[in-house]
């Protein structure tokens, strides 16, 4: 019998660290502002302008705004040349004249690989970024203009 309750709160212990890891992984990718969802587009494209993100995409009736930038990696022994890094915004209208941004950020590696005389570069998808320190970089220029 004391084991029995050993092996369930270790079981449990155990749920409950997984499950809090999984949360703390989940990034805000969410934000409601008290602006119209039109002036909400308009004030998120001139910050970014601003911020110098190449905007690549833009369609303004579906609330849609995507941004590229290019990071080179200035590690010397690194086989990572750099990273691309895509954001996708869209821009709901809500009730009550507020509206909704969803952000999400999508990652690709470009990597070397080969010979130092004969090099190849090959891009790694990476997916969706996970880390919250990306969401809250971009949030960090885009709410204090909203």
């Amino acid at each position: 019998m004391k084991r029995l309750i050993q092996i369930s709160l270790l079981a449990i212990a155990q749920l409950f660290f997984l499950s809090s890891s999984l949360l703390a992984q989940n990034p805000e990718r969410t934000k409601t502002v008290t602006i119209a969802s039109d002036s909400t587009y308009t004030k998120i494209i001139q910050a970014l302008q601003d911020g110098g993100y190449f905007i690549s995409q833009l369609d303004r009736s579906s609330g849609f705004v995507q941004t590229s930038a290019y990071f080179e990696n200035k590690k010397l022994l690194s086989n990572k040349e750099g990273e691309k890094i895509i954001t996708n915004f869209l821009i709901t209208p809500l009730k009550g004249g507020s509206s909704k941004i969803v952000l999400n950020i999508f990652l690709i590696e470009r990597r070397r690989g080969g010979s130092y005389e004969s090099p190849n570069y090959y891009d790694l998808d990476k997916g969706i970024i996970r880390d919250n320190r990306f969401y809250q970089q971009i949030w960090d220029k885009i709410l204090p203009i909203l």
